[in-house]
């Protein structure tokens, strides 16, 4: 990961987040959320599972899926750069991980300084996205964890009806 970026905060409440690639687009999620971010290990395929969950992989002991953003929310598939990495996340209790393209940077960023959703047709859930944060002339789209979890576990629900 790039060097940490210093706060942009005009007094209020600051939010660390991870940033991450995914599809040319930057996003990030709450720090609090991240519960590690490691190379991708072996992925072992689960069978009649949407197309967007890899797979399983085992994590330190827990099984966890793994889950493909870029499916889930219709955007461009790209051929690998070797740079890819697993986010594992926690929403509540339950844990799941993201394949991104490239961990970025961690940054703080005052909350004020978040715009909401565009209204706007977007791609992916808009309930997804919890905000967008302009940061040193970068515009990154911050996902809200517990809504993501939300939709991966809708979509796994509905392949088993």
């Amino acid at each position: 990961m790039k060097d940490e970026i210093p706060a942009v905060s005009a007094g209020g409440e600051v939010l660390q987040l991870v940033c991450f690639k995914l599809a040319g687009e930057e996003y990030a999620v709450n720090i609090t959320s991240v519960q590690e971010v490691i190379r991708v290990p072996a992925i072992t395929p689960v069978p009649q599972m949407p197309d967007f969950v890899l797979g399983v992989s085992n994590i330190r002991g827990t099984i966890v899926p793994v889950c493909d953003l870029r499916k889930l929310f219709r955007l461009p598939q790209k051929p690998g750069n070797g740079l890819a990495k697993i986010l594992i996340l926690e929403a509540g209790r339950a844990r799941f991980s993201i394949i991104v393209d490239e961990v970025l940077d961690n940054i703080k960023l005052e909350k004020t300084l978040i715009d909401p959703a565009p209204d706007v047709k977007l791609k992916m859930e808009k309930a997804c996205i919890s905000g967008l944060g302009e940061v040193a002339d970068r515009m990154i789209i911050i996902l809200d964890v517990s809504k993501v979890s939300e939709v991966i576990n809708s979509e796994i629900d509905k392949t088993r009806v």
